[in-house]
């Protein structure tokens, strides 16, 4: 019998190695950092910045913070609308975004109930590449084509023609109900 082939396999695989999550509420969120630990090699260390509040002088100051610290990744978690100027304002500084649904980070086992815990939770499974990115349109529609805009023709201001009898001068509803 022929001897097995070993092929090591690292246990936590890790993608980026430095991450930021977020835990987006209405008014603010819950930031944590995860970056390698410069006292423990091969361990991470978190920082939380909790309650940033969400303006977006705020949102561009974190994210110029983590630019100097050089982050790789952060992930926006949140079950409505919140996250979008998070997530515009942070890519407008130059960082790589995602967003994941509130519902898929919620589904995997070992998750935390508090958002501090679930801000950490969040940057770990975006460290070890484990959330899928949802679809995020684009922060102006206008300029992706997909409405009218002044060098585009758009839509008639009424989409529906004049009835013959309005067009006549009949009062509004007159050709629908017979009456002239």
């Amino acid at each position: 019998m022929r001897k097995p082939q070993v092929i090591p396999d690292e246990d936590h695989e890790v993608v980026y190695e430095r991450v930021a999550a977020v835990d987006v509420a209405k008014a603010s969120g819950v930031v944590c950092l995860r970056t390698p630990d410069p006292a423990r090699p091969g361990r991470f260390v978190n920082r939380i910045w909790d309650n940033v509040p969400a303006t977006r002088a705020r949102i561009a100051g974190l994210g110029g913070e983590l630019l100097r610290r050089q982050v790789q990744m952060v992930t926006l978690e949140s079950t409505s609308d919140y996250w979008r100027v998070w997530y515009y304002v942070l890519e407008s500084v130059g960082l790589a975004v995602q967003l994941v649904s509130a519902s898929q980070a919620r589904n995997l086992k070992g998750r935390p109930r508090t958002d501090k815990l679930d801000a950490m939770w969040l940057a770990r499974l975006t460290q070890h590449g484990m959330l899928r990115p949802s679809f995020v349109p684009p922060a102006d529609p206008a300029g992706a084509g997909l409405h009218p805009g002044p060098d585009r023709p758009g839509r008639r201001a009424d989409p529906v023609p004049a009835a013959a009898g309005e067009a006549a001068g009949a009062p509004r509803g007159a050709v629908v109900i017979g009456w002239r």
